[in-house]
């Protein structure tokens, strides 16, 4: 069994790829926040709403990921595990 530590395995792929994405996208909406300057005097335009939706959009992603990462390292101890082949305990 591969260790769930190992970064080949395929749910840690997984994990670090949806961490990566929330960031992304994190960081993507917040450049476009910065950078916007409304010329008009409604605030929630389409433009907004847009950097608003990438915004909640990364933060999710980049919450579920961090928090699969924190599962796999928790339930990836393999002292605690015990196996048992032919009658002998490793």
């Amino acid at each position: 069994m591969k260790h769930l530590k190992d970064p080949k395995t395929p749910i840690n792929k997984f994990a670090n790829s949806m961490r990566l994405m929330g960031i992304l996208l994190l960081v993507a909406s917040s450049i476009g926040f910065i950078s916007y300057r409304s010329e008009t005097e409604n605030f929630w335009d389409i433009y907004t709403l847009f950097l608003l939706h990438l915004a909640v959009t990364g933060c999710l992603l980049a919450f579920v990921g961090e928090t699969l990462r924190k599962i796999l390292i928790r339930n990836s101890d393999v002292t605690q595990r015990k196996l048992y082949f032919y009658d002998e305990q490793e």
